[in-house]
């Protein structure tokens, strides 16, 4: 439980208390540091409500998300893809979706994320502010693999915003596996590729596997991609002995390799038939 909080103006002033206090976190939903027995261990924090970090917009790009924006505010918005949706009610409890933010849910960058999985199979990309080590303000726009490769990079940047681009013919598929709606999940798979006559292109391959981490399946990808593999067996082998996968009390090993290898195999067959 934090003991101060902080309020600020603007996301710079954010960034400037956060490099004052670098014991101290950036603060949304809360959800993670108020849990109780959480491993987020934090003196005090900086408050972002107020920032204008809560709105879902339309832009040319495709649909911005303020990092503020809340689970259950992206299962209620029109402009918020179905396949997003879905993701943000992997989190079974209406309480916690009231609550809990998007940005919390990446910045956190849990073995059981409900969102990263998703975003990162749809090729999201995301909006962050940062001070250089002379203090000097800066903002970027990079891919979501990039904030998930090189995850501890970031922590002490701000997460402000998520891009949804604007992909037709892509297609986003994901399943979450747990023993209840409300355990932490043994693994949360997400399968995503552009379709076009039945060729898939573009295949990104995520699995959030607790207690290892979130892995990308690049050769598996590449592989689809290259028309090496034509059947759901081949990918269904393939994923199965590339998993890295631990025996822990959300499931065996062996189990975590089979559902994800099932899973991402009846995902390729559902993105080679072109519909959800």
């Amino acid at each position: 439980m934090i003991k101060y909080l902080l309020k600020v103006n603007d996301v710079k002033e954010a960034l400037i208390k956060k490099k004052e206090n670098p014991d101290y976190a950036f603060y949304a939903g809360g959800t993670e540091i108020n849990r109780l027995n959480s491993n987020l261990k934090f003196e005090g924090a900086i408050s972002l409500e107020g920032l204008g970090l809560d709105e879902i917009k339309v832009t040319k790009d495709g649909v911005k998300i303020g990092a503020c924006v809340t689970l259950q505010a992206l299962i209620e918005s029109k402009d918020i893809p179905d396949y997003l949706k879905e993701a943000a009610k992997f989190c079974a409890s209406r309480t916690l979706r009231n609550v809990a933010t998007v940005g919390g849910n990446l910045a956190f960058g849990s073995d059981d994320s409900y969102l990263m999985p998703t975003l990162l199979a749809a090729k999201a990309r995301l909006l962050t502010s940062g001070l250089t080590s002379k203090g000097v303000f800066t903002e970027d726009n990079l891919p979501i693999r990039e904030y998930h490769s090189n995850h501890d990079s970031f922590s002490n940047t701000l997460l402000v915003a998520i891009i949804l681009p604007r992909e037709d013919n892509r297609i986003v598929l994901s399943k979450r596996f747990a023993k209840t709606t409300h355990a932490h999940s043994s693994v949360t798979v997400a399968f995503g590729a552009k379709v076009s006559n039945s060729k898939l292109s573009e295949v990104r391959i995520f699995a959030a596997i607790k207690g290892t981490g979130i892995e990308r399946f690049s050769e598996v990808e590449n592989a689809i991609e290259n028309g090496v593999f034509n059947s759901s067996a081949d990918v269904e082998f393939a994923i199965a002995n590339a998993i890295n996968a631990k025996d822990d009390l959300t499931g065996s090993a062996s189990y975590k390799k089979y559902i994800t290898s099932v899973a991402v195999a009846q995902m390729f067959d559902v993105a080679k038939g072109g519909s959800k």
